[in-house]
């Protein structure tokens, strides 16, 4: 049988059973978290020529996308190992890198802009489903990217993206995605149908969508700092998935806080996914004492990254392949091999007890 995820009040459920059952990490409640990480270019390619020469593999001179998968996927088990249940792929990425003449010209998406499939994103899609499906963990499907959104030519060609991609996924018959419909929806989306005020017309489409009676489990996720979902957006979404960049654990605390004492978190509880953050293991240890999940995000060197407590922009990117740090910028080494990765796993481990 497939691996099944599911929600009960604010708690997650696979196969029938809460996650970390029967787990605590210093008096808090483990049992029911959804602990992730952002691996949002498990199924990257870069269809720009002049940018796409950048995600070179060190040790064979060329990028190559199946192997991107296929080695995200062989370490899966690792992951597991240190118990970890989820993880957030992109449908049309996230940032490889800030510098302008890559963030503005490189083409990441599994759609054409007339909304139709490119069929090798989602045999990728389809390869890393089935290996988390083996492990019994979670794949959070992220559908739209505010830096490639633009390049459809109107916004029905998004709601009908939408509404073919949770029939694709519910067609796999795999049950264990869940939705984040759009990456931190903020007022600087140039796409007025994906800004807060109107994301949750597409928290809605995902939902309307049925195959033999099932639908998804959706959100969008909200911005770093301050950042949450407000009215409608936060009243329609089964998940929230605020992010934590650039927070102490102290302005964590608070955020997380915050939403709960919203009158739509009241009336309706539900659980707390923070599937983006950074590589702090403070920030994670705040999430959990508040019995919110907590997402690692290890942009990597040579990023032109920045976000307030991680500066990757401090050198560039590694020469070798076994030293290329992060889990963002290809190419990528999906291995637990540098300090960060390794501090975070084994940190994950404690809290969780592992398997």
């Amino acid at each position: 049988m497939p691996a099944e995820v599911a929600i009960d009040g604010t708690e997650f459920l696979i196969d029938g059973r809460p996650t970390y059952e029967g787990v605590e990490w210093k008096g808090h409640r483990v049992e029911g978290l959804l602990m992730n990480a952002r691996m949002i270019q498990a199924v990257y390619d870069d269809e720009c020529p002049e940018t796409r020469e950048r995600w070179r593999y060190p040790d064979t001179g060329e990028w190559d996308p199946d192997r991107n998968t296929d080695e995200f996927c062989a370490h899966l088990p690792e992951y597991r190992e240190h118990g970890l249940l989820a993880f957030t792929v992109g449908l049309q990425g996230g940032s490889p890198g800030h510098a302008p003449e890559v963030y503005d010209n490189y083409v990441m998406s599994a759609f054409r802009p007339d909304g139709s499939f490119k069929e090798p994103y989602f045999e990728r899609l389809l390869r890393v489903l089935e290996a988390a499906d083996e492990l019994r963990m979670v794949v959070i499907v992220n559908y739209f990217y505010w830096k490639q959104v633009q390049r459809f030519p109107d916004d029905a060609v998004l709601y009908d993206v939408a509404e073919s991609v949770s029939e694709w996924l519910l067609k796999t018959g795999y049950r264990n995605a869940l939705v984040d419909v759009a990456n931190e929806s903020a007022h600087w989306w140039r796409r007025p149908a994906l800004k807060p005020e109107n994301v949750h017309t597409f928290i809605e489409a995902v939902k309307s969508v049925t195959v033999d009676g099932r639908r998804l489990m959706v959100g969008a996720s909200s911005g770093g700092g301050d950042a949450l979902p407000l009215g409608k957006w936060l009243a329609a979404e089964d998940i929230s998935m605020p992010h934590g960049n650039g927070c102490t654990p102290d302005g964590l605390t608070a955020k997380l806080r915050r939403l709960k004492e919203t009158d739509e978190y009241r009336e309706r509880p539900r659980p707390i996914v923070v599937n983006e953050d950074g590589i702090f293991a403070d920030n994670m240890e705040a999430a959990v004492a508040e019995h919110c999940s907590w997402g690692f995000h290890c942009q990597g060197y040579g990023s032109g990254f920045n976000d307030g407590r991680m500066d990757w922009t401090t050198r560039g990117r590694e020469t070798s392949f076994e030293e290329l740090t992060g889990f963002q910028t290809p190419p990528i080494n999906w291995g637990i091999n540098t300090e960060p990765k390794r501090t975070f796993f084994d940190r994950l481990k404690k809290i969780t007890g592992g398997k």
